[in-house]
């Protein structure tokens, strides 16, 4: 849905007493290709009017009839329906169309109705053309459908790489959204150290860490990119590095006990988030910068060979979850001026960007 369409339903609406607005399709339809079934298109559609009591949106699901051009008597019976159950009094009916075929159909199957056809002027811009092209037209897509075409960019790695400052540094040069790690966040909050987090605190780590970064995809201040530090893949390796259901290995290691009952429940949060979680790229960055001592981050972990198996850990878990054809390790070569690699990762970062998302800063997309 674009501005397009809204504006033909403020036409309809300020022409009349109200709106009945129908979405329809079937869940396997061309919209389901790219991700948009009916059910979704459905949900955002209603979003996009929740505060309109003059619009009230219904779906028609075209599944088990002919698919168009066939099926036009039993898609009338499908759409009559809901029209007259969405009616508090008998009322003459208006019925907008965007095409001339439709009006002459529906003109001799419905005499009783008044069919008008939209101004096309009213629809200057086409969902295929935002389809092949969202960030040109994102500001005429109505805004529950952006956070489809929404580049979601997660910056992933081990502690102390230079993650948050990469992020903000991004984020501040495409004037985008952008959500910070969660757990730094609760950690300040309760006074908890790394190596003290336990099972209930990852749960809320997951699923916190997932609700932050959604609402910067789905809000108002979202140019198309949304740039995140940390997810919940990352929030795995901590878990899986620091929690353990063998006793012995937690008093050996010192690592928190944890049931099974405990590590099956956050494996599956995990799954369930993972699977929920879309990203267009993945820039991991790897354990080559000095590790600082926050007073939250573990000591332990500044080891170089540590931290390096950490990082293949997490190599892993995104290969595991499928994702490797998103993931691009941000290498960068030390300058004198530039020893830890930082402004070579930001320069790189920016690069693939471009490569793989064809977003610059300077081209004004």
């Amino acid at each position: 849905m674009h501005l397009g369409h809204i504006s033909a339903i403020h036409q309809a609406k300020r022409s009349h007493d109200g709106v009945i607005l129908i979405a329809c399709g079937r869940e396997n339809d061309r919209g389901a290709k790219i991700g948009l079934g009916l059910t979704k298109r459905f949900r955002y559609v209603r979003e996009t009017f929740k505060e309109d009591e003059l619009v009230h949106v219904v779906k028609v699901d075209e599944t088990g009839i002919p698919e168009y051009p066939e099926g036009w008597s039993q898609w009338l019976e499908l759409v009559e329906e809901q029209v007259q159950q969405n009616l508090v009094d008998k009322v003459d009916i208006t019925i907008y169309v965007g095409e001339k075929e439709y009006e002459e159909k529906l003109t001799i199957l419905r005499p009783d109705w008044k069919v008008v056809r939209i101004n096309r002027e009213l629809l200057p811009i086409s969902a295929t053309k935002i389809r092949e092209n969202p960030m040109k037209y994102w500001r005429q897509i109505a805004k529950p459908f952006r956070r489809h075409f929404s580049k979601n960019v997660l910056i992933a790695g081990s502690a102390s790489g230079g993650k948050t400052t990469l992020v903000k540094d991004l984020a501040r040069s495409y004037g985008s959204s952008f959500s910070l790690e969660y757990a730094r966040y609760y950690q300040k909050k309760y006074n908890v150290l790394d190596e003290e987090l336990n099972g209930k605190d990852y749960t809320y780590l997951l699923a916190n860490q997932y609700r932050q970064t959604s609402n910067e995809i789905e809000g108002s201040g979202n140019n198309g990119l949304v740039i995140a530090d940390t997810n919940s893949t990352v929030t795995k390796a901590y878990m899986d590095w620091y929690l353990t259901t063998d006793k012995k290995m937690a008093e050996k290691q010192g690592k928190m006990l944890i049931t099974e009952s405990e590590k099956k429940a956050l494996d599956l949060q995990y799954a369930t988030t993972i699977e929920q979680e879309k990203w267009a790229l993945i820039l991991i960055i790897p354990p080559v910068t000095r590790y600082i001592d926050d007073h939250f981050r573990d000591m332990t972990m500044a080891e170089d060979a540590v931290r390096w198996a950490f990082h293949e850990h997490l190599i892993t878990l995104f290969k595991e979850a499928g994702l490797m054809d998103k993931v691009v390790v941000l290498e960068s070569v030390p300058t004198e001026s530039d020893p830890q690699g930082f402004y070579g990762r930001y320069t790189e970062a920016q690069r693939i960007i471009k490569e793989r998302l064809n977003l610059s800063i300077w081209d004004g997309q």
